[in-house]
């Protein structure tokens, strides 16, 4: 049985959605493959399984010092402390012709495993959930003119392409890595799945839930997730209070670098509602609470990123407000599927127009519509077998 190297900074007990989606994928490939997992201890947000399952797979967690998320520096520290780490580890164990499936967390990674290469000839997928360092830019972290920018690009244009093969999440992702001069052959575009545990509730008492009064026949906009500066929910927040629509609630759940600028924000409205952080294993409650589901991702973050929070909204029938680029992933998605709204930054006055008009949904209609379309193609089983394709190729 071939070995099959899955190397990632999450893996379970974490639930964050990257050590979800890695996990799951060491499960399914169990069955053919000889699995070996090489991960770290950190853990974000206290989201950690606290049921502990037996894994039927080895699993190597590297010592890794605690990383705060939402500072720049204890990241950055964190990634090359990652990094570093699992790339010995995997230096120390892979032989001529393993299989090495590898996410882009931590972003550093990419580089590592690029120069092991050089030493190591194994088969190597890279699964881009982020591009680096383009996604540095509408984080206003770096500037694209910058000299120190220009030089992680040459870099990191070399890494992508040290890949046997790539899957990224979305089409505008694939021509993003195309500008790389990644090979158009070696690049598979495979979406993330919905969560088939999730199951649609209609009896959850939404008022208690929320911790407010008469919200029963309001219109409840819900966003889960990170709450970070490439989702651009200063902006959303600023043209839901010009909106004044007092049938609307927003709903954020998560944390993020941005969630006390946020709160400051929003002072003084009493229909902008913060829960913090809760686990993945309630998913199916706080989801349901929601009458639309919020999904945005900052100006100029075209192929850098696709939310697969949407395809869970989709799956419970849940109507979806996306804000991006246009031909963004999403946005072709609610296009081609009618399942929502999908609007660009570039004008707010007309998500203004929008929130403003906001008085009832045909919750019905959506749900029908949006969880047939998440069947037909985002389960797990189709996005499974397209995997095994592009690991099974050599």
């Amino acid at each position: 049985m071939k070995k099959l190297f899955i190397v990632s900074e999450l893996f379970y007990p974490n639930k964050t959605s990257t050590a979800y989606i890695m996990t799951e994928l060491a499960k399914h490939f169990a069955s053919s493959y000889h699995i070996s997992i090489l991960t770290t201890d950190i853990t974000y947000d206290n989201n950690v399984s606290g049921d502990l399952e037996r894994l039927s797979f080895e699993v190597k967690r590297c010592r890794v010092s605690k990383v705060d998320k939402n500072n720049f520096f204890s990241r950055v520290k964190g990634a090359i402390g990652s990094s570093f780490s699992l790339t010995k580890e995997l230096m120390k164990q892979v032989q001529k012709g393993d299989k090495v499936l590898a996410v882009t967390n931590p972003f550093l990674i990419i580089f590592f495993l690029a120069v092991l290469r050089n030493f190591k000839k194994f088969d190597y997928t890279l699964l881009v959930h982020d591009v680096f360092p383009e996604n540095t830019i509408p984080a206003g972290l770096k500037k694209k003119n910058s000299f120190s920018y220009k030089i992680l690009k040459k870099i990191f244009d070399w890494s992508y392409r040290r890949a046997d093969s790539l899957i990224v999440l979305g089409e505008d992702m694939k021509q993003l890595l195309l500008t790389k001069n990644v090979t158009s052959s070696r690049i598979n575009v495979i979406t993330n799945w919905y969560d088939a545990d999730l199951k649609y509730d209609s009896s959850i008492e939404v008022s208690k839930y929320l911790g407010v009064n008469d919200v029963e026949n309001k219109i409840v906009i819900g966003f889960a997730g990170n709450v970070g500066r490439v989702q651009g929910l200063d902006r959303f927040i600023d043209c839901f209070i010009k909106a004044n629509n007092d049938n609307l609630y927003f709903v954020i759940i998560g944390e993020g670098a941005q969630l006390s600028e946020l709160k400051e924000q929003s002072k003084g409205y009493e229909n902008v509602l913060f829960l913090g952080s809760k686990p993945r294993e309630e998913q199916s409650v706080f989801l349901n609470v929601f009458d639309i589901g919020l999904v945005t991702l900052a100006k100029g973050m075209y192929g850098l990123g696709v939310p697969s929070k949407s395809y869970n909204l989709l799956h419970l029938g849940k109507p979806i407000l996306y804000i991006g680029d246009t031909n963004s992933e999403i946005d072709l998605m609610i296009k081609q599927g009618t399942c929502g709204w999908s609007l660009n930054w570039d004008n707010e006055e007309e998500l203004i127009t929008i929130l403003r008009s906001l008085n009832s949904i045909d919750k019905e209609e959506y749900y029908h519509k949006n969880s047939e379309l998440a069947i037909e193609k985002y389960s797990i089983d189709n996005v499974m077998n397209q995997f095994e394709r592009v690991i099974n190729e050599k």
